[in-house]
């Protein structure tokens, strides 16, 4: 997709006096001080050294808009810009002041930040040390916004979009939506009943992505902080339990749960069915697995039910429930050790005709006891994933 040209001029008289921000050089090793002058002005931004000479500042400040509220002049620097437009920027962490600079040069970006400010904030991430493409790709429509950055550009995926209500303060939730949007898995369908997704919704889907949408998904979003850690505490356990007992409904069962009480009650009534059945894998177990994706000194595949159960039995949880999807080609599990130690579940996909793709996408990422991974983790199994994209996987 072509991007039209946007050219912006700069005036070099301003009508308002700059707010100075000013760093400790021998800490910083800036040796210029920087002036962020006022809506009237475009808010423009400059880099002043103590030569006179000024050159503009071309993308993200990296400040938020708390910050320069507590600088002196910084308030009045802010009640410059209109309200509903800093109230609308505001949520977005350190790209919320660059969002409001780029509203003040165009119309249309100020009507994507009124209308639309995840999408304005999706360009900004992508470009933030380049604020002339940012100003480029607001000229577009939104949908093509979407398409130019790779993402699902659909009228369902703008919908999602508007029912956001994250405040963006950690990384792992840009990750999440990137990942939701993907335009091959169009993952974000998963939310469509939900009226609005919150941050505590994008936590629950990383932490375990086959509940959303469920009956316990959505109880697990209402529920209080103390309720979630209760039920987080046996769910491991209640899905092992399941496959133990040879309840093939046990899966249906756990979603349909709509409290902690109700999950613990049929925790409590497996415990006593385990005794009376006794487990026997079905000879698949002795089976080696297919893995289509090598891994690599950090990232180890899983190869086998022994090593499946082994890394359910380090890391507390119940990957050993996933053994028969992956004998059927639907599911890889790895184990990575760096930056922290973590299970990785991908499940492959398959086309509108119900044949098997290639495409393998992440569907958890577990740490021990099914802790939420870290902002590092996330960005080292995504990037191996994206790598992998490259390889025609080998099918053994």
């Amino acid at each position: 997709m072509s991007m039209p040209v946007c050219c912006t001029k700069y005036e070099n008289d301003h009508v308002s006096t700059p707010l100075i921000l000013s760093f400790d050089e021998t800490l910083t090793f800036f040796p210029f001080v920087l002036e962020f002058y006022d809506w009237r002005d475009g808010l423009a931004m400059y880099r002043a050294y103590s030569d006179g000479h000024r050159e503009l500042l071309e993308g993200s400040c990296s400040f938020y808009i708390e910050h320069i509220e507590s600088l002196d002049g910084g308030k009045a620097w802010i009640e410059s810009i209109p309200a509903e437009l800093v109230n609308k920027a505001r949520v977005y962490a350190d790209l919320g002041v660059y969002m409001l600079k780029i509203a003040a040069m165009s119309d249309k970006a100020r009507q994507l930040l009124s209308q639309r400010p995840i999408l304005l904030y999706l360009v900004c991430e992508r470009y933030p040390l380049d604020h002339e493409h940012v100003l480029s790709l607001c000229e577009l429509g939104q949908r093509n916004i979407l398409a130019y950055l790779g993402l699902a550009s659909c009228r369902s995926a703008l919908r999602f979009i508007d029912r956001i209500q994250s405040d963006f303060s950690t990384r792992s939730v840009v990750i999440v939506i990137h990942r939701l949007l993907d335009p091959e898995t169009m993952t974000f369908k998963l939310f469509r009943h939900y009226k609005t997704i919150t941050t505590l919704t994008l936590q629950v889907y990383l932490q375990w992505p086959t509940l959303t949408g469920t009956k316990l998904g959505f109880y697990l979003v209402k529920a209080t902080q103390r309720e979630r850690l209760k039920i987080n505490q046996i769910l491991s356990d209640v899905f092992q339990l399941g496959y133990r007992v040879l309840d093939v409904d046990s899966v249906r069962r756990i979603h349909a749960i709509t409290s902690y009480d109700e999950l613990k009650q049929l925790h409590d009534r497996w415990v006593i069915a385990q005794r009376t059945v006794k487990f026997v894998p079905d000879p698949s177990c002795d089976k080696a697995y297919d893995i289509p994706f090598a891994g690599n000194s950090n990232i180890v595949p899983i190869r086998n039910y022994q090593q499946l159960e082994l890394e359910g039995v380090e890391q507390n949880h119940c990957v050993a429930i996933y053994h028969n999807r992956i004998i059927k080609g639907e599911y890889l599990v790895y184990k990575m050790h760096m930056p922290e130690r973590v299970t990785i579940g991908l499940k492959r996909h398959y086309l509108a005709n119900g044949r098997a793709s290639e495409i393998y996408t992440v569907d958890q990422i577990q740490a021990r006891n099914n802790r939420l991974p870290s902002y590092e983790t996330l960005e080292t199994v995504y990037s191996w994933l994206d790598s992998m994209k490259s390889v025609k996987p080998y099918i053994g």
